[in-house]
Order: C-alpha cells, then sequence, then structure tokens
C-alpha cells in the first residue's frame, strides 16, 4: 500500500524571513527561516554550518526539509523545538536551537 501525502501549496518565491547565526557545541551554524507573507507563520528553513559536499552539510540540509515539511503541515515551531534534543543548558544540535 502507498501512502500519498495531502498535497502542499507552493510557496512564493519571495518571502519575509530572518537569517541568525548561532554557536551549538562549540561549532557556528547558519539558520535562515522564511514566513508566510498573510500570517507571519514560519514555513522553510534553511541551516548551513558543514564543509560544503560533506556529510555533515548534507544532514543539515536534509534536517533543514523535514523542518519545513512539518511547518508547511501545520506543526508548530514551538512543538518542534519541544520535540528536538535538548540538555537542560540548552539545545545539542543546530535543529534543536
Amino acid at each position: 500500500m502507498t501512502a500519498t501525502a495531502p498535497h502542499r501549496r507552493r510557496l512564493p518565491t519571495r518571502r519575509p524571513a530572518i537569517t541568525e547565526e548561532m554557536e551549538v557545541a562549540g561549532q557556528r551554524f547558519v539558520a535562515s527561516v522564511g514566513f508566510c507573507p498573510e500570517t507571519g507563520r514560519p514555513l522553510v528553513q534553511f541551516l548551513d554550518g558543514g564543509k560544503a559536499g560533506s556529510n555533515s552539510d548534507a544532514l543539515l540540509a536534509d534536517t533543514a526539509v523535514a523542518i519545513s515539511v512539518a511547518l508547511q503541515h501545520g506543526i508548530s515551531a514551538q512543538a518542534l523545538a519541544k520535540s528536538f534534543g535538548r540538555l537542560p543548558d540548552g539545545p545539542v544540535t543546530p535543529a534543536s536551537a
């Protein structure tokens, strides 16, 4: 049996976005989040910080895609942040940051 995902609407080419630098476990990352122009809700994320072409670069890109799909299907950014790994003193991965 094949499962099909509900149809996602195409995102506008241009949308409001913010880009922030962060440090997690001594490594620097850049996260960009794009927002729905009508609602201001986050809809897409990009993560960068690995050496171009490296496994960590690919893992960051895949993580950002998974986060983006979840956001576009109605999972809140707060619920995602709560679900990702954190220690009492802060996030342990770029996704949890």
